[in-house]
């Protein structure tokens, strides 16, 4: 996917390895680093109008690329992504998500909780005690049965009705997410088993 970005005055062109409601990963860093605020415009699909958003790098990964975090996007952008990612009417290479099934300590949840699935943004948690969207929330978890517990702060993004929440990461340690990355990198796209799809099941 076609992506432009602008840092200060300077406009660049680069692509998209990944896209979520909460950010993407930029192929080209030129003029880019860490915690850097850029614009980026984007067509996530061809039918589709194209997306102005601020963001926020978060880190860079040498020779692969950048994640950066959209910090103001339009709800209705942002709502329209989300529609995308769990209904499957995009390009399935713009899926940035992986399966990921292992329990989710919610510091803020009253139960246990479990995964679904993994981005680089966020992670969607199955419980039945919802979090108000925009709520912040701690959480910790396992990668793949590896011992190391990833943690991060992230806020309720959006729900699905009997099913669970999607939460954003806001504050996760690079290391972290570079463990992330690895992850979804490691892994086949998701199956067709998306929360929108077996609720109508």
């Amino acid at each position: 996917m076609v992506v432009e970005y602008a840092v200060g005055d300077e406009c660049f062109r680069g692509s998209a390895k990944t896209l979520s409601g909460g950010g993407l990963f930029l192929t080209r860093v030129d003029g880019l680093e860490a915690g850097k605020e850029i614009t980026v415009r984007f067509r996530p699909a061809r039918h589709l109008p194209y997306i102005i958003a601020k963001a926020k790098v978060l880190y860079i990964a040498e020779g692969k690329g950048a994640a950066a975090e959209f910090t103001e996007i339009r709800e209705e952008d942002r709502h329209l992504l989300l529609r995308l990612i769990h209904q499957k009417t995009a390009d399935r290479r713009l899926q940035p998500r992986a399966p990921l099934a292992t329990q989710v300590q919610c510091d803020q949840c009253m139960s246990l909780a479990f995964s679904r699935d993994i981005s680089l943004g966020g992670m969607f948690i199955e419980t039945n005690q919802l979090l108000p969207v925009g709520a912040a929330l701690t959480v910790r978890f396992n990668l793949d049965h590896r011992d190391k517990v990833v943690a991060a702060t992230a806020h309720v993004a959006y729900h699905v009705e009997k099913m669970g929440m999607g939460v954003l990461f806001t504050d996760i340690d690079p290391k972290d997410t570079e463990a992330i990355q690895h992850y979804l990198e490691s892994l086949p796209a998701l199956p067709e088993t998306d929360p929108a799809k077996r609720k109508s099941a």
